[in-house]
């Protein structure tokens, strides 16, 4: 009998050992579910790093800017002049330069002024002749390769200025070339 009651007791341990020794098991879907999560919370690190560190790169790069919302002005836009009006009265001239032999020259010039100032267009309109005159008398002497394309802004604020020395009740803004041909 003492062998049957140790046969028993063994069965007995080994029995009630498997039960709780054993791992647990909820199935198939509970270890995809953990792997999706896992997943999941690995994604959405990611993004909250990527957008934090977004966030905080924008913020030095843009430090003492502007902010986004206004517009900046870049210097040529606000170079920008209102449109003048412009008289066209003064007739074509011709004359020869200062070279020897000398070259000729043919131009067409306009007179550009505030549009708001109207006693400037009838003095530009009473004193065309005199103006077509100076500037006859100040390209002629000029040298043909002073009135190259590349001195023309040169030429243009040098005729301005003499004009406006000769002006009473306003001032010209600008002098256009509407023709400019030098032959040699």
């Amino acid at each position: 009998m003492s062998d049957e009651q140790q046969d028993l007791n063994l069965e007995d341990v080994g029995a009630g050992a498997e039960d709780v020794s054993g791992p647990r098991r909820g199935g198939l879907l509970s270890g995809m579910l953990l792997t999706i999560l896992k997943w999941a919370a690995i994604g959405i690190g990611a993004v909250i790093i990527v957008v934090t560190t977004t966030i905080i790169t924008v913020r030095l790069v843009s430090k003492g800017n502007n902010p986004q919302g206004l517009a900046a002005i870049s210097p040529a836009y606000a170079a920008k002049a209102e449109p003048l009006a412009s008289f066209d009265g003064i007739e074509q001239i011709r004359g020869q330069t200062a070279d020897d032999p000398p070259a000729i020259f043919l131009m067409q010039v306009s007179l550009g002024y505030d549009t708001k100032d109207k006693e400037i267009s009838v003095e530009i309109g009473n004193r065309g002749r005199e103006i077509q005159d100076l500037i006859l008398k100040d390209i002629s002497q000029k040298k043909a390769a002073d009135l190259s394309p590349a001195h023309y802004g040169e030429v243009q604020a040098e005729l301005m200025d003499m004009i406006n020395m000769v002006m009473r009740s306003g001032k010209v803004k600008s002098v256009m070339f509407r023709q400019f041909v030098v032959q040699k």
